[in-house]
């Protein structure tokens, strides 16, 4: 699923998770603010970082396809929604140039920005995410922010989903053993068996919820007040470095745009 860590030996698993998180952002926008020079700079280094990283292609793939449906109907409204030169028509139905460019842009981005994301969260643990986020966070605490707080609900939250599928999924097992008809005809039955699902699924996560809040006060947690670190982070040249390239990459992606259209 979409954010489960990988256990692989690798440049880019050892990079500091700030140094990930702000190369990240860089290559979103120098995709999202750039034209076709912008799209191939962001794929020539997703393509870097997905063999940097050793990810298997397999597992990209079934990554990606969760988010087959999302993508391929947003890329059909900017085929069938943008008007200009028609090439194809079926009654109310138009395809036009415009229109078949623009999906098509769509659709790299899109992909783009997801193997961006999976190379991110494939990479780091949710802990050590978790810890980036904050430390980049961390000056909006002067402002009275309670960014650890915030953080620690985030990092709580993105650890549950992988919970929460699992034990869906054992619910639904054990419903459909019992006869419950989840995919069979006709609406009524089917919202039956929706309410059969979440109301065990929700008791579910209300129960982990109370003995995850029992066990962090049992531990005495009182927020980020005078909290340490086990381990320290600290940029290095390798950091830097990464950086440095995807800086560089918005910079090339954006005056390519505006001086020369690409």
């Amino acid at each position: 699923m979409l954010g489960q860590y990988l256990p692989v030996e690798s440049a880019i698993h050892r990079l500091d998770p700030r140094a990930k998180l702000l190369s990240t952002f860089l290559l979103i926008a120098a995709v999202m603010a750039g034209g076709w020079a912008g799209m191939a700079i962001g794929g020539l280094i997703t393509a870097a970082g997905v063999m940097a990283a050793r990810l298997p292609l397999g597992v990209l793939w079934r990554q990606v396809r969760l988010l087959g449906l999302i993508i391929l109907a947003s890329v059909l409204v900017q085929i069938l929604f943008t008007p200009g030169d028609v090439v194809l028509s079926a009654g109310p139905v138009k395809v036009t140039v415009q229109g078949l460019v623009s999906g098509v842009t769509l659709l790299i981005k899109i992909l783009l920005v997801v193997l961006t994301g999976i190379i991110l969260t494939s990479t780091t643990t949710s802990l050590r995410l978790a810890s980036g986020i904050e430390l980049l966070l961390k000056p909006l605490g002067r402002l009275g922010i309670p960014v650890h707080e915030i953080v620690m609900a985030l990092s709580i939250a993105i650890r549950f989903i992988p919970v929460i599928t699992e034990e869906a999924q054992h619910i639904i097992n054990a419903q459909l053993s019992r006869g419950v008809a989840f995919y069979g005809p006709g609406l009524g039955r089917r919202a039956k068996a929706v309410i059969s699902l979440v109301v065990p699924l929700l008791t579910g996560v209300l129960r982990r919820s109370d003995d995850l809040a029992t066990a962090m006060e049992a531990r005495c947690y009182r927020g980020g007040a005078g909290r340490t670190r086990m381990h320290a982070m600290v940029f290095k040249r390798a950091d830097v470095m990464c950086l440095l390239m995807t800086g560089t990459s918005l910079v090339a992606a954006v005056l390519l745009r505006v001086t020369l259209g690409l």
